[in-house]
């Protein structure tokens, strides 16, 4: 019977699916918004907590209709399939080395991390400040904008065991709320930037920037098996990590793997696999087109999963938070854009600034399309933007910072943490104006 509501909860993901994709090539064509954002707003409106709750319910039952048993089990999915989302990410791409990266991208790095880590610190503060004296919001919370935004709404559900084993639960619905602000922001700036600086008349599709299709010789079985495979390892190493820290350390109040996600040790893992892979000449064998299409439908059902589940009565009772923490996150990364970007960008500021907004603000498919969108001369804007990502995914998009930012508010209290990303955005300023200089010919 599980497995029959199971069954039943995948079919639904993907009819809401279909009526997202519909929609936005109807009403929303030419847009950068996410159909299966679309999608999770249906399966929202149309579940048991607004129009569902007037369906008969011996009609649920004998149908193929949104229940309770579905929404619980849409729940769980995203923490799921977050794992897939982020083991796949630098599968089947060629991964510049460090100096590379550095030397391609290094105000595109300092411009992006100002406003990550900046997130952070504005957050924390607007939390203990505001939001904590006057709605008795947690402390956790104030971690949200930057989870949330530079995460989006598959991170965010990814947290959801470092969520509830930390008794913050609504932390979930929170995010998402706040995640989608975010994304909701990015395209409508996006937009009306791209549409100054660019050509906007060009199709937008959320496709990963690879044209190279070609996948003979490289079953998609295979595909399969390596992206199961580097979930497996990290399933293992994570574990071993938690088991030992639980066996050097029983009694201590300090527990930081105890907390840790799954998602962003596979996402590093699969990092890992490719660079050896691409070191020893047979990177080839994985198909990035492949294995974003495992990705890309992974994270399409995630969105639709952890909408169609979000908790109403907790949006309801923290919508102040909510909407401050959404405010206020997109308030510093437009002041970041319009007052430093032709600091931090010598030439096309505009151009190459808007893709990290949207990043920032939505996720890293957002960022690309907007580049995309705001550009007549694409290769010369997305390189840099494209060089910077493994050195900045795997840290703060959705990363190891991401992972560690609410443990680290658990064990060492919001102050300490507040004040170690401050330290951190003023280092990463101070670094960049030393710098500067050796990039005016960028």
């Amino acid at each position: 019977m599980e497995l029959a509501v199971f069954f039943k909860s995948i079919l639904l993901l993907a009819f809401f699916l279909v009526l997202g994709n519909t929609i936005k090539h109807t009403l929303f064509k030419g847009l950068i918004i996410p159909s299966s954002l679309i999608a999770g707003v249906l399966a929202l409106l149309l579940g048991p907590q607004l129009l569902g709750q007037f369906i008969d319910i011996s009609i649920k039952e004998q149908s193929l209709w949104i229940d309770d048993d579905i929404v619980n089990i849409w729940k769980e999915l995203p923490g799921y399939l977050i794992v897939v989302v982020f083991a796949g990410l630098f599968l089947g791409k060629k991964i510049p080395t460090i100096k590379q990266s550095i030397n391609q991208s290094l105000p595109n790095l300092s411009f992006g991390y100002t406003i990550a880590i900046g997130q952070y610190v504005v957050g924390m503060i607007t939390t203990l400040l505001i939001l904590a004296p006057l709605f008795d919001t947690k402390a956790f919370a104030g971690a949200l904008i930057a989870v949330g935004f530079q995460g989006g709404h598959g991170t965010v559900a990814g947290l959801q065991s470092t969520f509830e084993g930390l008794d913050f639960a609504k932390g979930i619905d929170l995010g998402l709320g706040i995640a989608t602000i975010g994304l909701i922001s990015a395209i409508t700036l996006g937009t009306i930037m791209s549409n100054k600086t660019g050509d906007s008349e060009q199709e937008l599709e959320m496709t990963d920037d690879d044209n190279n299709r070609e996948v003979k010789d490289r079953p998609f079985g295979l595909q399969f098996a390596i992206l199961g495979t580097v979930i497996m390892l990290a399933w293992l190493i994570l574990t071993g990590l938690q088991v030992t820290e639980e066996q050097l350390f029983p009694e201590a109040s300090i527990s930081i793997f105890k907390y840790m996600p799954l998602f962003p040790v596979a996402m590093l893992i699969g990092l890992l696999i490719q660079v050896m892979l691409n070191k020893f000449g047979a990177g080839n064998l994985i198909s990035n087109y492949q294995i974003n299409l495992l990705s890309n439908l992974s994270l399409d059902l995630l969105i639709i999963a952890a909408l169609g589940a979000l908790n109403l009565s907790v949006l309801a009772e923290y919508w102040q938070s909510i909407l401050l923490l959404g405010a206020v996150g997109v308030v510093y990364s437009a002041a970041i854009y319009f007052i430093f970007g032709n600091w931090f960008f010598n030439q096309d500021w505009k151009i190459r600034g808007i893709g990290e907004v949207g990043q920032s603000m939505g996720t890293t498919a957002v960022g690309l399309l907007m580049l995309k969108q705001a550009t007549t001369s694409p290769d010369k804007h997305i390189r840099p933007f494209s060089y910077k990502q493994p050195l900045y995914e795997p840290i703060v998009g959705g990363g190891i910072v991401t992972a560690l930012a609410i443990p680290t508010i658990a064990n060492f209290g919001p102050w300490v943490f507040t004040a170690i990303m401050t330290t951190i955005l003023i280092a990463i300023i101070t670094g960049f104006t030393f710098y500067k200089k050796r990039y005016l010919n960028e």
